[in-house]
């Protein structure tokens, strides 16, 4: 019946259907190399009996990862790579330097300093067992409800099983009594500047010492790890740092894996600090690395497009019997005794997705598509059930299976923490079959785990939202996020009362094209006291139409324009625009910065100011440049752009002069990373047209956000980062200027995200990108003959 033909293990069978298909899955096998069982298991086998309480194996997963001297292949890259990006310095030596290349040596000399390492490593050394416990409670979690496969595919699960490490977060800095940690109910007390935060392994089980001089970055996991300081005020101006952490070499602890991340507050108040696991290896082009595929030979038409009329009662099952015969046939010819089905959450190309997931999973040997059961648009075939690794009980050695005890569609999300991130499949909704041709083919035959990227967070994944889910959001935090750092002003300095200023700083210079650059830009985001009705008119939502829809309040450009930048971030990136989003928005990790429904604030780099204009400054800019057209190109997230684009123009006339135009383009990176490998990106740049002679057209680019999901494969933040640096090396000599939006949207990247797909960040990150298109469109031409900055709010 169609209960049985949709179960996760039923069974369903047509011995017609078999008997027609079994000639022609022969001729589909001879086309499609497999590899020989002779050819897999070389990794995973040793793992089984590890992690039985506490004891973890010294020799254990990490080194499916290492080659045999210890290092890590990739890590150079990952670190160079990163080395390029802003990480939130500040504060004191950091913010008037005119000279490019002195400031990148300021903030490579920051990334060595050891003041902190005696008090870290003694910190790391007492939170071992409560770090180990935690880890432990979680495992135990996963594993009462059947689900030990979830725990080990995802977040700090995976580190533990996968790179053997136990991580813990310490915060350090400027201590306010006597030089030591001053810690109050939790709380860790701080001198206002210069602070770390540090992320630790506290059994090391790695050694990543190294050789002499820099060589330890080779034998440090390429872990990328989120990590933001949201600093909370009652009295003034607070800030919120953002970033990835970096690899640093603890002196009094040489061996233990070690990242930090430097931030310096500049006013006093109460930050909390949280740490969150990303990706694995981000850097490996991935996409380089093609599954060798092919359709398969055609059957009947029902077979052959994978589509039912649903008017004709049974034939759901009939396919499904089809597909279910057609796996279990696949499987006997190649001589592969198990296989199990993927059950994607938004898996928009098949081929890609199901290629990637055969390369992820430990000694897969072939995939095909669809998969055997409803839903599953994967198979996955393994020469043995103990060839699974994933799907094994790392203490017994048994399969666990994919069923799952629990589910959370019908739960209230107010329930947290004890709600379970799972849907079961008679809940689940989405578009089925899966209408393409069936296909099938095996991940490349040179490949090693370490040439896959891993996205291991708990954002949006197109793989693993339903297949492998993280059961609460927060199970990719590592232990100690949350805590408290409260910074008060230093030592003998009187915390004076300051006036709060409505305004951008004028005593700035005004920010250069230069400062976009990804290894210049360094700034912070400033949060101050929400203003009242003397200051701003008061607030409403706007009710415009717009394409791509997103809660935003009203937009007055006849006022002091730094009144746009009110936010009610409790209403942004809620509401769900695609089937299946519905299962995870309500589910999503909440912080303090979500929950504000009156923020006010701002991007501010160190070394310089974002002038800020209203409608008669833009219309004077349009008028001077005889502008007749603001044309933004991309795809979605050009289109969220538009929706706060349009605010600001909606008052504003366009020239009639010429067809001067002004063009912000989004390179439709986020397909890009999805689709093209990092040569094929490289060369598509290179075919972009010379503008430097366009006296008519103004050219403008965006750098790819800061992801925190893998919204479809590869699509990962660093990637992002890396394609950002690609484009803005070629495009940049070819004319074209950068907006840098991959720094201002850190901060947001889990709060203010569209159905928290980790991807469509909005908000006050748009809003700064609209600023900074504005502010290198315009300033100039508005200071042309005239000796006078942009207007204060005074002024105004």
């Amino acid at each position: 019946g169609s209960k049985m033909s949709r179960g996760k293990w039923a069974v369903a069978s047509l011995s017609v259907t078999s008997a027609l298909l079994l000639l022609s899955i022969v001729t589909d096998i001879a086309n499609v190399v497999i590899p020989k069982p002779s050819e897999i298991s070389y990794y995973g086998r040793t793992r089984l009996g590890r992690y039985r309480d506490t004891d973890i194996d010294e020799d254990g997963a990490s080194w499916e990862f290492r080659s045999d001297d210890g290092t890590f292949p990739g890590v150079r890259a990952w670190y160079d790579n990163w080395a390029h990006a802003s990480r939130g310095k500040g504060g004191k030596g950091w913010g008037g330097d005119d000279d490019d290349e002195q400031r990148r040596r300021r903030r490579s000399m920051a990334d060595h300093s050891h003041a902190h390492d005696a008090y870290v490593s003694s910190i790391v050394e007492s939170m071992s067992a409560s770090t180990l416990g935690h880890i432990n409670d979680m495992k135990r979690r996963y594993e009462s409800v059947g689900a030990l496969p979830d725990f080990y595919a995802r977040g700090i699960g995976w580190i533990w099983d996968r790179l053997n490490m136990v991580l813990t977060v310490v915060a350090s800095g400027d201590f306010d009594s006597n030089d030591h940690a001053n810690v109050d109910d939790g709380t860790l007390h701080l001198h206002v500047g210069p602070a770390a935060i540090f992320v630790v392994d506290t059994i090391g089980r790695i050694n990543c010492g190294g050789g002499g001089g820099d060589s330890w970055i080779d034998f440090q996991p390429p872990l990328t790890m989120w990590v933001r300081a949201n600093g909370m005020s009652t009295g003034g101006e607070a800030e919120i740092f953002a970033g990835t952490a970096m690899p640093h070499k603890l002196e009094s602890l040489p061996s233990r894996c070690t990242w930090r991340y430097d931030f310096v507050p500049r006013n006093a108040g109460i930050y909390s600090i949280h740490v969150k696991v990303l990706n694995f290896n981000g850097f490996v082009d991935s996409l380089s690395h093609k599954c060798p595929t092919r359709n398969v030979t055609t059957r009947n038409d029902m077979f052959d497009s994978q589509t039912i009329n649903k008017q004709n009662e049974g034939e759901l099952e009939v396919l499904e019997a089809m597909n279910y015969d057609y796996v279990k046939e696949l499987a006997a010819i190649g001589n592969y005794s198990h296989h199990r089905g993927v059950r994607g959450f938004k898996m928009y190309h098949l081929l890609d997705a199901c290629c990637e997931a055969c390369k992820r999973a430990r000694n897969c040997k072939m995939f095909s598509i669809p998969g055997a059961l409803h839903f599953d648009e994967c198979e996955l075939y393994f020469d043995s059930i103990h060839d699974d690794v994933d799907f094994l009980d790392r203490d017994s050695g048994y399969y666990l299976g994919r069923d799952r005890k629990y589910s959370y569609a019908r739960q209230d999300p107010g329930d947290f923490p004890r709600r379970r991130l799972v849907i079961s499949s008679d809940e689940l909704k989405k578009p089925w079959p899966i209408k393409m041709q069936p296909m099938m083919g095996s991940p490349p035959l040179d490949r090693t785990p370490r040439e896959a990227t891993y996205f291991i967070g708990c954002g949006w994944s197109s793989m693993m939202s339903f297949e492998s889910p993280c059961h609460y959001p927060s199970d990719d935090l590592v232990f100690g996020s949350g805590q408290k750092l409260h910074f008060t002003m230093n030592r003998g300095k009187k915390a004076s009362a300051m006036p709060i200023r409505y305004d951008f700083s004028p005593s700035l210079r005004a920010c250069r094209l230069n400062d976009e650059n990804l290894d210049i830009s360094n700034g912070r985001w400033v949060r101050y006291p929400y203003p009242d009705d003397s200051v701003c008119r008061s607030a409403a939502i706007d009710t415009h139409d717009a394409e791509f829809k997103i809660s935003k309040l009203q937009y007055f450009g006849n006022q002091n324009p730094i009144c746009w930048h009110r936010d009610d971030l409790t209403r942004i990136g809620n509401k769900c625009a695609e089937q299946g989003c519905k299962f995870i928005v309500k589910h999503r990790w909440v912080t303090d910065l979500k929950r504000d429904a009156n923020w006010f604030g701002w991007w501010k780099p160190y070394s310089c100011d974002y002038r800020e204009f209203g409608d008669e400054d833009v219309q004077e800019c349009v008028d001077r440049k005889k502008i007749s057209k603001i044309e933004l190109r991309g795809a979605s997230i050009s289109k969220m752009i538009d929706s706060y684009m349009s605010q600001k123009l909606q008052n504003i006339n366009m020239s009639t002069e010429t067809n001067n135009i002004a063009i912000l383009d989004t390179l439709k990176l986020s397909h890009l990373l999805w689709k093209k490998g990092i040569h094929e990106h490289q060369k598509d740049l290179y075919s972009f047209p010379n503008v430097t002679a366009d006296s008519g057209q103004e050219y403008y680019f965006m750098t790819g956000l800061y992801y925190t999901s893998e919204r479809e494969p590869h699509i990962q933040v660093d990637r992002s980062l890396l394609y950002s640096m690609i484009a803005h090396k070629v495009l940049t000599t070819k004319g074209y200027k950068m907006i840098n939006a991959f720094d201002v949207t850190a901060a947001f990247a889990f709060d203010t995200d569209g159905q928290a797909d980790g991807l469509h960040i909005g908000g006050p990150p748009i809003k700064a990108i609209v600023t900074k298109f504005f502010h290198h469109l315009c300033h100039d031409v508005l200071l042309q003959n005239k000796a006078r900055p942009s207007k204060t709010p005074a002024q105004r």
